[in-house]
């Protein structure tokens, strides 16, 4: 039996449309604390950005000339503060989606005897919103933010995370749709499959062991 260690939004959560909304609401706010002016948030910018660390995320998903720089390290703490906020609200009004045969291949890979696992680099609130919201903590042994992770000294990038919560790397299968998720499996050893509906380019996931166009495509592949 196999362990399948999941990256989160991308690959099963579709974060396109009500988390990067959500994600624009934090920026405005973020704005309005700071007394700058009002701007419009770069959607694009914000989808771009989205599988950095959460640290890196919010000093990179916005236009750096629209914040002066004396001030761009105190408006990326309140621009994480506020994007946490308007994310967990989000979710816990229903508002995300998995994508399409997401539970179903969850179950269905549970069901054969394998076990499944979760890593992000987002923030330990929204990480934990989605997995409640999602019902994925019926499904999922482990889950774990790259937030609680640096918070419990355990674990600093995705590859020390991969090692950590996949001891049996042979045994292992890394599955995202950016490069730090198929570099993290590689850089173990591990299996990887890059999603390519995710957020990621095709050119980004290339170096994946196998590509799949939805996530149920998993279930064909003879690992």
């Amino acid at each position: 039996m196999l362990t399948f260690l999941f990256d989160m939004d991308g690959t099963l959560l579709d974060s396109s449309s009500a988390i990067v909304d959500a994600v624009a609401d934090g920026l405005t706010n973020a704005r309005k604390r700071i007394q700058l002016p009002a701007i419009t948030p770069d959607r694009e910018l914000i989808i771009n950005s989205l599988g950095l660390p959460n640290d890196e995320y919010f000093r990179t998903a916005y236009p750096q000339d629209s914040v002066p720089e004396e001030l761009r390290a105190e408006f990326a703490l309140l621009y994480a503060e506020e994007s946490e906020k308007c994310e967990v609200e989000t979710i816990a009004a229903g508002n995300t989606e998995l994508y399409p045969d997401v539970y179903a291949t969850l179950v269905e890979l549970k069901k054969r005897g394998h076990t499944l696992k979760l890593f992000t680099n987002s923030n330990t609130a929204y990480c934990d919103a989605v997995v409640k919201a999602h019902q994925l903590d019926e499904l999922l042994t482990e889950h774990l933010p790259l937030e609680r992770a640096r918070e419990l000294g355990i674990a600093d990038t995705k590859t020390e995370m991969v090692k950590l919560l996949c001891p049996d790397l042979a045994n292992t299968v890394v599955v995202g749709d950016r490069n730090g998720d198929i570099e993290a499996g590689i850089n173990c050893g591990t299996r990887t499959v890059g999603c390519s509906y995710g957020f990621g380019s095709p050119k980004e996931v290339q170096a994946a062991d196998y590509i799949i166009n939805s996530l149920s495509d998993i279930l064909d592949i003879e690992f």
